[in-house]
Protein backbone atom coordinates (compact mmCIF):
# COMPACT_ATOMS: atom_id res chain seq x y z
CA UNK A 1 0.00 0.00 0.00
CA UNK A 2 1.70 3.37 -1.07
CA UNK A 3 2.31 5.95 1.95
CA UNK A 4 0.89 8.69 -0.45
CA UNK A 5 -2.75 6.68 -0.52
CA UNK A 6 -3.48 6.17 3.16
CA UNK A 7 -6.01 8.38 4.96
CA UNK A 8 -5.34 9.01 8.63
CA UNK A 9 -7.89 10.18 11.34
CA UNK A 10 -6.99 13.92 12.73
CA UNK A 11 -8.61 13.02 16.02
CA UNK A 12 -9.36 10.01 17.94
CA UNK A 13 -12.04 9.38 20.79
CA UNK A 14 -9.51 6.99 22.97
CA UNK A 15 -12.26 6.20 25.83
CA UNK A 16 -12.64 5.82 28.54
CA UNK A 17 -14.77 2.56 27.75
CA UNK A 18 -18.44 3.23 29.11
CA UNK A 19 -17.67 7.24 29.71
CA UNK A 20 -19.99 8.52 26.55
CA UNK A 21 -18.14 7.27 23.80
CA UNK A 22 -20.85 6.01 22.00
CA UNK A 23 -22.92 9.06 22.40
CA UNK A 24 -19.83 10.97 21.20
CA UNK A 25 -19.44 8.71 18.00
CA UNK A 26 -23.24 8.68 17.51
CA UNK A 27 -23.20 12.82 17.72
CA UNK A 28 -20.65 13.99 15.72
CA UNK A 29 -21.27 11.60 12.95
CA UNK A 30 -24.22 13.33 12.26
CA UNK A 31 -22.29 16.31 11.82
CA UNK A 32 -21.19 17.46 7.96
CA UNK A 33 -17.67 17.92 8.40
CA UNK A 34 -16.76 14.64 9.98
CA UNK A 35 -16.33 11.54 9.05
CA UNK A 36 -16.56 8.00 11.47
CA UNK A 37 -16.62 5.24 10.20
CA UNK A 38 -19.68 2.37 10.54
CA UNK A 39 -17.53 0.03 12.63
CA UNK A 40 -17.92 2.60 15.69
CA UNK A 41 -14.49 0.61 17.47
CA UNK A 42 -11.53 -0.31 14.80
CA UNK A 43 -9.06 -0.78 17.40
CA UNK A 44 -6.43 -0.59 14.61
CA UNK A 45 -3.75 0.61 17.16
CA UNK A 46 -4.63 -1.81 20.40
CA UNK A 47 -1.15 -3.35 20.94
CA UNK A 48 -0.87 -7.32 21.11
CA UNK A 49 -3.69 -9.14 22.71
CA UNK A 50 -3.38 -12.68 24.98
CA UNK A 51 -4.41 -15.44 22.36
CA UNK A 52 -8.11 -16.16 23.17
CA UNK A 53 -8.82 -19.40 24.57
CA UNK A 54 -11.47 -22.11 23.92
CA UNK A 55 -14.53 -21.04 25.76
CA UNK A 56 -13.49 -17.43 25.63
CA UNK A 57 -16.72 -15.81 24.30
CA UNK A 58 -16.54 -12.97 22.51
CA UNK A 59 -17.41 -11.01 19.23
CA UNK A 60 -14.69 -9.02 17.63
CA UNK A 61 -15.67 -6.39 15.22
CA UNK A 62 -12.29 -4.87 14.43
CA UNK A 63 -8.91 -4.64 12.57
CA UNK A 64 -6.71 -4.30 15.15
CA UNK A 65 -2.95 -4.18 13.42
CA UNK A 66 -4.37 -4.84 9.62
CA UNK A 67 -3.53 -1.49 7.89
CA UNK A 68 -5.50 -3.07 4.48
CA UNK A 69 -8.45 -3.33 6.55
CA UNK A 70 -8.14 -0.39 8.67
CA UNK A 71 -7.38 1.51 5.65
CA UNK A 72 -10.84 0.42 4.00
CA UNK A 73 -12.62 2.20 6.90
CA UNK A 74 -11.58 5.78 5.30
CA UNK A 75 -11.19 5.42 1.71
CA UNK A 76 -14.68 7.53 1.58
CA UNK A 77 -13.19 10.35 4.08
CA UNK A 78 -11.20 11.96 1.52
CA UNK A 79 -11.61 15.66 1.90
CA UNK A 80 -13.38 15.70 5.16
CA UNK A 81 -12.05 18.57 7.57
CA UNK A 82 -12.12 16.07 10.32
CA UNK A 83 -11.89 12.08 10.60
CA UNK A 84 -12.12 10.17 13.49
CA UNK A 85 -11.64 7.13 15.21
CA UNK A 86 -13.73 6.40 18.41
CA UNK A 87 -11.81 3.26 20.55
CA UNK A 88 -12.24 2.99 24.43
CA UNK A 89 -9.35 0.19 24.54
CA UNK A 90 -6.90 3.06 23.58
CA UNK A 91 -6.88 4.75 26.73
CA UNK A 92 -6.16 1.35 28.61
CA UNK A 93 -3.93 -0.18 26.23
CA UNK A 94 0.14 1.15 27.33
CA UNK A 95 1.34 1.00 23.35
CA UNK A 96 -1.60 2.77 21.91
CA UNK A 97 -0.91 6.54 22.30
CA UNK A 98 2.84 6.22 20.82
CA UNK A 99 1.59 4.24 18.07
CA UNK A 100 -1.07 6.80 17.21
CA UNK A 101 1.80 9.52 17.34
CA UNK A 102 3.86 7.35 15.13
CA UNK A 103 0.95 8.02 12.41
CA UNK A 104 -0.61 10.93 12.95
CA UNK A 105 1.41 13.10 15.33
CA UNK A 106 -0.95 16.30 14.66
CA UNK A 107 -4.08 14.28 15.81
CA UNK A 108 -6.12 15.57 18.52
CA UNK A 109 -6.73 13.82 21.54
CA UNK A 110 -10.44 13.29 23.44
CA UNK A 111 -10.23 11.26 26.83
CA UNK A 112 -13.88 11.18 28.61
CA UNK A 113 -13.94 10.34 32.24
CA UNK A 114 -16.49 9.16 34.73
CA UNK A 115 -16.52 7.89 38.39
CA UNK A 116 -14.43 5.02 38.20
CA UNK A 117 -16.74 3.32 40.67
CA UNK A 118 -19.66 3.76 38.47
CA UNK A 119 -17.72 3.05 35.60
CA UNK A 120 -16.68 -0.59 36.43
CA UNK A 121 -20.38 -1.72 37.70
CA UNK A 122 -21.55 -0.07 34.65
CA UNK A 123 -19.38 -2.56 32.45
CA UNK A 124 -20.34 -5.16 34.45
CA UNK A 125 -24.12 -4.50 33.64
CA UNK A 126 -23.47 -4.75 30.47
CA UNK A 127 -21.41 -7.67 30.51
CA UNK A 128 -24.34 -9.64 32.45
CA UNK A 129 -26.74 -8.21 30.71
CA UNK A 130 -26.35 -7.33 27.00
CA UNK A 131 -22.76 -9.44 26.44
CA UNK A 132 -24.02 -12.43 28.36
CA UNK A 133 -20.05 -12.81 29.37
CA UNK A 134 -20.83 -12.38 33.09
CA UNK A 135 -22.62 -14.36 35.63
CA UNK A 136 -20.84 -13.84 38.77
CA UNK A 137 -22.12 -11.34 41.40
CA UNK A 138 -20.43 -7.99 41.08
CA UNK A 139 -17.67 -8.12 44.37
CA UNK A 140 -17.23 -11.58 43.09
CA UNK A 141 -16.61 -10.80 39.44
CA UNK A 142 -14.45 -7.90 40.65
CA UNK A 143 -12.14 -10.34 42.49
CA UNK A 144 -12.02 -12.78 39.92
CA UNK A 145 -10.85 -10.21 37.20
CA UNK A 146 -8.10 -8.54 39.06
CA UNK A 147 -6.59 -12.02 39.76
CA UNK A 148 -7.17 -12.85 36.15
CA UNK A 149 -2.93 -14.01 35.10
CA UNK A 150 -3.74 -12.98 31.08
CA UNK A 151 -4.97 -9.22 31.07
CA UNK A 152 -6.11 -8.33 27.56
CA UNK A 153 -8.78 -6.25 26.07
CA UNK A 154 -11.04 -9.53 24.99
CA UNK A 155 -9.51 -11.74 27.43
CA UNK A 156 -10.23 -9.69 30.82
CA UNK A 157 -12.86 -7.24 31.91
CA UNK A 158 -10.43 -4.67 32.98
CA UNK A 159 -13.17 -3.23 35.69
CA UNK A 160 -10.38 -1.71 37.57
CA UNK A 161 -7.59 -1.54 35.44
CA UNK A 162 -9.83 0.57 32.69
CA UNK A 163 -10.81 3.06 36.01
CA UNK A 164 -6.92 3.92 36.98
CA UNK A 165 -7.23 7.32 34.58
CA UNK A 166 -3.65 8.80 35.71
CA UNK A 167 -1.18 6.72 33.92
CA UNK A 168 -3.65 6.53 30.93
CA UNK A 169 -3.89 10.38 30.51
CA UNK A 170 -0.43 11.40 31.82
CA UNK A 171 0.68 9.02 28.61
CA UNK A 172 -1.19 10.95 25.70
CA UNK A 173 0.14 14.27 27.57
CA UNK A 174 3.34 13.32 27.56
CA UNK A 175 3.35 12.08 23.78
CA UNK A 176 1.18 14.57 21.99
CA UNK A 177 0.96 17.74 24.65
CA UNK A 178 -1.31 19.80 26.56
CA UNK A 179 -2.89 21.47 23.65
CA UNK A 180 -3.68 18.46 21.68
CA UNK A 181 -5.35 16.06 24.23
CA UNK A 182 -8.95 17.61 25.67
CA UNK A 183 -10.21 15.70 28.52
CA UNK A 184 -14.00 16.14 29.28
CA UNK A 185 -16.54 15.02 32.20
CA UNK A 186 -18.81 12.62 31.85
CA UNK A 187 -21.27 14.38 33.73
CA UNK A 188 -20.98 17.38 31.72
CA UNK A 189 -22.72 15.35 28.66
CA UNK A 190 -25.54 15.13 31.26
CA UNK A 191 -25.52 18.52 32.72
CA UNK A 192 -24.57 20.83 29.25
CA UNK A 193 -24.69 18.76 26.70
CA UNK A 194 -24.55 21.96 24.31
CA UNK A 195 -21.44 23.11 26.10
CA UNK A 196 -19.91 19.89 26.37
CA UNK A 197 -20.11 18.99 22.58
CA UNK A 198 -18.73 22.85 21.60
CA UNK A 199 -15.86 21.90 23.56
CA UNK A 200 -15.71 19.03 21.12
CA UNK A 201 -15.68 20.55 17.72
CA UNK A 202 -13.93 23.06 19.01
CA UNK A 203 -10.73 21.11 19.23
CA UNK A 204 -11.27 18.76 16.46
CA UNK A 205 -11.61 22.28 14.49
CA UNK A 206 -15.02 22.28 13.34
CA UNK A 207 -18.02 24.71 13.33
CA UNK A 208 -20.47 23.68 16.47
CA UNK A 209 -23.36 20.84 16.15
CA UNK A 210 -26.46 21.60 14.69
CA UNK A 211 -28.90 19.60 16.67
CA UNK A 212 -31.19 21.25 19.38
CA UNK A 213 -30.60 20.22 23.12
CA UNK A 214 -33.05 17.41 23.66
CA UNK A 215 -31.38 15.43 20.87
CA UNK A 216 -28.04 16.43 22.17
CA UNK A 217 -28.89 14.95 25.63
CA UNK A 218 -29.75 11.25 24.29
CA UNK A 219 -27.30 9.42 25.55
CA UNK A 220 -26.07 5.93 23.48
CA UNK A 221 -25.17 2.79 25.29
CA UNK A 222 -27.15 2.74 28.33
CA UNK A 223 -27.98 0.42 30.56
CA UNK A 224 -30.51 -2.46 29.14
CA UNK A 225 -31.21 -5.94 30.37
CA UNK A 226 -32.46 -8.39 27.70
CA UNK A 227 -36.19 -9.57 28.16
CA UNK A 228 -35.02 -12.90 26.28
CA UNK A 229 -31.29 -13.11 27.11
CA UNK A 230 -30.95 -16.64 25.72
CA UNK A 231 -31.91 -14.96 22.59
CA UNK A 232 -29.81 -11.54 22.95
CA UNK A 233 -26.72 -13.84 23.31
CA UNK A 234 -27.79 -16.06 19.93
CA UNK A 235 -27.87 -12.84 17.92
CA UNK A 236 -24.54 -11.58 19.02
CA UNK A 237 -22.89 -15.08 18.35
CA UNK A 238 -24.16 -15.52 14.66
CA UNK A 239 -23.95 -12.21 13.41
CA UNK A 240 -21.42 -8.98 13.72
CA UNK A 241 -22.21 -5.51 14.36
CA UNK A 242 -22.48 -4.39 11.19
CA UNK A 243 -24.59 -7.35 10.15
CA UNK A 244 -26.69 -6.48 12.90
CA UNK A 245 -26.73 -2.63 11.73
CA UNK A 246 -27.79 -3.64 8.23
CA UNK A 247 -31.07 -6.24 9.16
CA UNK A 248 -32.12 -3.79 12.03
CA UNK A 249 -31.51 -0.03 11.46
CA UNK A 250 -31.26 2.39 13.54
CA UNK A 251 -34.80 3.65 13.70
CA UNK A 252 -36.41 0.09 13.77
CA UNK A 253 -34.21 -1.09 17.02
CA UNK A 254 -35.69 2.37 18.80
CA UNK A 255 -38.79 1.45 17.81
CA UNK A 256 -38.78 -2.05 19.51
CA UNK A 257 -36.20 -1.14 21.89
CA UNK A 258 -39.12 -1.64 24.87
CA UNK A 259 -40.17 -4.73 23.80
CA UNK A 260 -36.50 -6.11 23.91
CA UNK A 261 -34.93 -4.42 26.99
CA UNK A 262 -35.91 -3.48 31.06
CA UNK A 263 -34.29 0.02 31.79
CA UNK A 264 -34.52 0.08 35.42
CA UNK A 265 -30.49 -0.25 36.38
CA UNK A 266 -29.44 -2.31 39.85
CA UNK A 267 -27.67 -0.53 42.84
CA UNK A 268 -24.13 -1.19 42.97
CA UNK A 269 -23.59 -3.45 46.47
CA UNK A 270 -22.14 -1.54 48.88
CA UNK A 271 -19.09 -4.00 49.79
CA UNK A 272 -18.22 -3.70 46.26
CA UNK A 273 -18.73 0.50 46.54
CA UNK A 274 -16.24 0.46 49.44
CA UNK A 275 -13.34 -1.96 48.19
CA UNK A 276 -13.39 -0.01 44.29
CA UNK A 277 -13.23 3.44 46.43
CA UNK A 278 -10.17 2.44 48.60
CA UNK A 279 -8.18 1.53 45.24
CA UNK A 280 -9.51 4.80 42.90
CA UNK A 281 -9.00 7.33 45.41
CA UNK A 282 -5.00 7.97 45.03
CA UNK A 283 -5.50 7.37 41.33
CA UNK A 284 -7.94 10.40 41.76
CA UNK A 285 -6.38 12.54 43.86
CA UNK A 286 -3.03 12.10 41.53
CA UNK A 287 -5.05 12.55 38.20
CA UNK A 288 -6.35 15.96 39.95
CA UNK A 289 -2.45 17.00 40.65
CA UNK A 290 -1.90 16.32 36.90
CA UNK A 291 -5.14 18.43 35.80
CA UNK A 292 -4.46 20.89 38.18
CA UNK A 293 -8.23 21.23 38.80
CA UNK A 294 -10.45 19.24 41.56
CA UNK A 295 -12.32 16.95 39.76
CA UNK A 296 -15.41 16.11 42.52
CA UNK A 297 -17.65 14.40 39.31
CA UNK A 298 -15.21 10.96 39.77
CA UNK A 299 -15.87 11.07 43.17
CA UNK A 300 -20.27 10.58 42.83
CA UNK A 301 -20.32 7.71 43.89
CA UNK A 302 -18.57 8.30 47.36
CA UNK A 303 -21.68 10.48 49.07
Amino acid sequence: MNDRTLIWPTFYIVGAVKCGTTSLWAHLKKHPQVFLPELKEPHYFLGPQPPLQDGDEVVRDHCAGNLERYQSLYRPADGYPAIGDASPSYLWEETSARSIYAACPKARIIISLRDPVMRAHSRYLMNVTELGTESLPFHEALLKDRERARKGWWTSRLYVECGLYYAQVRRYLETFGREQVLVILFDELAKSPEAFYLKVTRHIGIGPLQADATDLSLARNQYRKARLPSVQGFVRKVTTEKLRQKLAPAPLRQLLDPLRFERKKPEIDEESRRYLQQIFEPDIAQLEDLLGRKLPELRKSWI
